[in-house]
């Protein structure tokens, strides 16, 4: 993957996915903090990124492919990495810019969010007729860069960019409601992939069930004080 710096030790670790897998499924790592779609089970290398005042930080760059391309995730560490809070919060424009340095023709530079997390996404012409799909976010000192790079002819790898899920400190799927002014308000009900209905987080298919929950909650505080 461009601009990653890999460290020769490689190694291969085996998650939730059974280990008769085939095709895509969804994958995980709560101890990086994410879930994501993967054709296969990934090969997982430790490697370091270099931020944007030449600090070596750790990362984590999970690989699978199949014959639709080849895809990736790298979880970049900036927690006591001693980066100021500028730093943190540019990292997502770092790694863009850092794209934008290569030699493919970029056909689309913007804004994306997934579960309303802030992003930023990219897609590339290649000289050799593959395309490049980018996706950047941004979340606790963590930075997640997803990359996918399909042979000519291939559809939009759309589905791997926006399957990405990102998990809190206690294992909950992480959803944001937000306002124009980016004001950022955390959702607490969902159930999303087979979490606590009651617990879960809500994820982008949760919405409305989440609007519809509020609007019961708000007739049977209006029931119980009519009955008062």
């Amino acid at each position: 993957m461009r601009n990653i710096c890999l460290v020769s030790i490689m190694f291969a670790l085996m998650f939730s996915a059974p280990a008769s897998a085939q095709g895509w499924f969804m994958f995980e790592d709560k101890s990086e903090f994410f879930t994501v779609n993967f054709p296969a089970e990934p090969t997982v290398s430790v490697t370091t990124f270099e931020s944007e005042s030449g600090l070596t930080l750790p990362a984590k760059l999970y690989e699978a492919g199949d014959a639709s391309g080849d895809y990736s995730i790298t979880v970049v560490n900036y927690n006591g990495s001693g980066a100021s809070i500028t730093e943190t919060l540019g990292g997502m424009a770092y790694a863009a810019w850092n794209y934008r340095k290569g030699s493919g023709e970029i056909t689309f530079d913007g804004y994306g969010q997934v579960d309303r997390i802030t992003g930023h996404q990219l897609q590339i012409n290649n000289g050799d007729g593959s395309k490049t799909y980018v996706a950047i976010h941004p979340h606790d000192a963590r930075l997640f860069i997803l990359e996918a790079t399909t042979p000519p002819g291939m559809p939009p790898a759309l589905h791997f960019q926006n399957s990405i899920g990102i998990f809190d400190q206690e294992g909950m799927r992480v959803r944001y409601e937000i306002d124009i002014n980016a004001q950022t308000e955390r959702w607490y009900r969902g159930g999303a992939y087979g979490e606590d209905p009651e617990q879960g987080i809500a994820d982008l298919y949760d919405v409305f069930e989440e609007q519809e929950y509020q609007r019961e909650l708000a007739a049977q505080a209006e029931a119980a004080a009519a009955a008062e």
